[in-house]
């Protein structure tokens, strides 16, 4: 291959400067308040993405790369916002064939036959047997299980790295089955079909050949929809398969998001769909929620302001750290001027956040910069 990466994501700190490539995955051109133009780029490789800008000859060097190349750059990374950010001197585009695609791509950090094994082991446990038959049809098909073991479960939020959608529904797999050990009213064969169906959708959702985007039947349709027509095709090939479980299966679909705001056709109705809405929603948060943290470059125990939700979070290494003199003295100095319950002055006070963790994927890529995205269960 002809050009090195020189360094990845994860290893550049503040002030570090080089040459590198990397995948551009966005690229938008925006107007200053001073009228000039500057150019914002979403920048990725295996290990993760950064923010980074161009803000001088913008509207020359926007000839020389297109959105989806690989892109080699002279940076110089910053922080703004307690978040890595690069600042752009140089870019170009590189030939496909000069590059490892391998480098270029967030991949789940969990082995990926493992995972399909361990998930195809708790469905052909199941006791319920027209669900069982139903999800081994997926599993079954190779076809699909090529496409479904790498597709992201978001573009942004949650999971976006290839092999994302298996990792998260294995995780809620493993949440279910300790949730219904301890709620006996819960039939975990039907949770069980709610988490490997939910997301179904966004095998033919997404794209990720260049980056995670939007197919056009995405974007026109959305997971929701398409995982109902998905869910149909599967049905079609048992026989006798019963008509009332066959509406059940499609309501866990439709109303996994939890609530109308949130992008649900369907409010919970039965007890199963209540508990996925609600483990979907945990288990996004939490790898959102561990993300922000492993990232954030801001020091001492608060994060930076986080949009995502509306907040400052908080860092802590277990209870023998909360004495620890040395730290908070070290701590105490770094500390921001505002205290961590306020907004930063930048941020306007009257900024609408009304979205969720789950938002429309058509939303989360036409509405960028758009303020907070609202929570379920957050307070207003």
């Amino acid at each position: 291959m002809g050009e090195e990466k020189s360094i990845y994501i994860e290893n550049i700190k503040p002030d570090d400067q080089f040459d590198s490539v990397f995948l551009c995955q966005t690229k938008s051109t925006f107007t200053g308040k001073t009228g000039k133009s500057y150019m914002s780029l979403t920048l990725i490789d295996k290990t993760g993405s950064v923010d980074a800008k161009i803000w001088d000859n913008v509207e020359e060097i926007t000839k020389y790369f297109n959105e989806g190349d690989y892109v080699k750059v002279r940076a110089k990374a910053t922080t703004f916002n307690g978040n890595m950010q690069l600042r752009i001197a140089r870019i170009k585009s590189v030939p496909d064939d000069v590059v490892d695609p391998v480098n270029f791509f967030p991949t789940t950090s969990f082995d990926v036959p493992t995972m399909l094994s361990e998930l195809r082991e708790i469905i052909s446990s199941l006791e319920n047997d027209y669900i069982r038959k139903l999800l081994l049809l997926f599993l079954d098909d190779e076809k699909f299980i090529a496409k479904y073991q790498k597709t992201p479960a978001a573009k942004n939020i949650h999971h976006p790295f290839l092999g994302g959608l298996l990792e998260h529904t294995l995780s809620l797999m493993n949440v279910a089955k300790l949730l219904c050990s301890h709620y006996k009213e819960v039939d975990f064969s039907m949770l069980a079909a709610g988490v490997f169906l939910h997301d179904i959708g966004k095998t033919r959702e997404l794209e990720y050949e260049r980056g995670t985007g939007y197919s056009d039947e995405g974007r026109l349709i959305g997971h929701i929809t398409i995982g109902i027509e998905i869910l149909n095709e599967r049905i079609a090939e048992i026989p006798n398969f019963p008509d009332d479980l066959k509406m059940l299966l499609k309501h866990l679909i439709l109303a996994h998001h939890g609530t109308l705001e949130f992008g649900s056709p369907k409010r919970p109705k039965i007890i199963e769909a209540h508990v996925l809405s609600v483990i979907d929603d945990l288990d996004a948060r939490m790898n959102s929620f561990s993300e922000i943290l492993k990232k954030e470059t801001q020091n001492g125990r608060w994060t930076s302001y986080q949009r995502l939700y509306d907040r400052y979070l908080y860092r802590w290494n277990g209870p023998e750290t909360m004495d620890d003199e040395e730290n908070k003295a070290e701590e105490a100095e770094e500390t921001p001027s505002h205290r961590p319950t306020e907004k930063p002055k930048a941020k306007a006070d009257n900024a609408k956040f009304s979205n969720s963790i789950r938002i429309s994927l058509e939303d989360s890529d036409t509405k960028k910069d758009s303020g907070n995205l609202k929570l379920p269960f957050d307070k207003k």
